[in-house]
């Protein structure tokens, strides 16, 4: 439930997948991502394709890898005995990525003072949805998480 003005609608866009990666719903995104009704589908859509865009680029090399095994989609992967398991480990990527790109729009949507939201738009939050996206890279690959912090 949104309590200002803009009626909530549900995005029709959906970025289409290449018939190995699932096609990429922006309803999907913003349903399970909590993202305020001010950010118009065309940014939306934007920042998903940016996001889908550097996910697929980490995958690369992982993806030639399942192809050379027979694999002919990331659906068909059960990551853990759970069916999908893949799939929904590259959507998270990709919702993490965009969320994060999509937290330094939240300042020019509304400018006032009192509007102002660390929750939405600070560098703290925007730093937990990239690492929360690398993290389930990592995941997909296979790899164990490290983080490194500067002391």
């Amino acid at each position: 439930m949104s309590f200002n003005a803009l009626p909530r609608t549900t995005a029709t866009t959906v970025l289409q997948g290449d018939g190995w990666y699932p096609d990429i719903p922006v309803a999907e995104f913003v349903d399970s991502y909590r993202l305020p009704a001010e950010f118009g589908e065309p940014l939306l859509s934007d920042h998903l394709s940016l996001a889908v865009l550097w996910t697929r680029r980490q995958l690369l090399a992982w993806r030639a890898e399942r192809e050379t095994e027979g694999v002919a989609k990331l659906a068909d992967i059960s990551l853990s005995g759970v069916a999908d398991g893949a799939a929904l480990l590259y959507k998270r990527a990709v919702f993490c990525h965009a969320k994060a790109l999509l937290l330094g729009q939240f300042a020019t949507v509304d400018r006032r003072e009192a509007a102002r939201n660390e929750a939405k738009e600070g560098a703290d939050t925007a730093a937990t949805f990239y690492a929360w996206a690398q993290n389930a890279i990592t995941d997909l690959l296979g790899q164990g998480r490290t983080d490194v912090a500067l002391i």
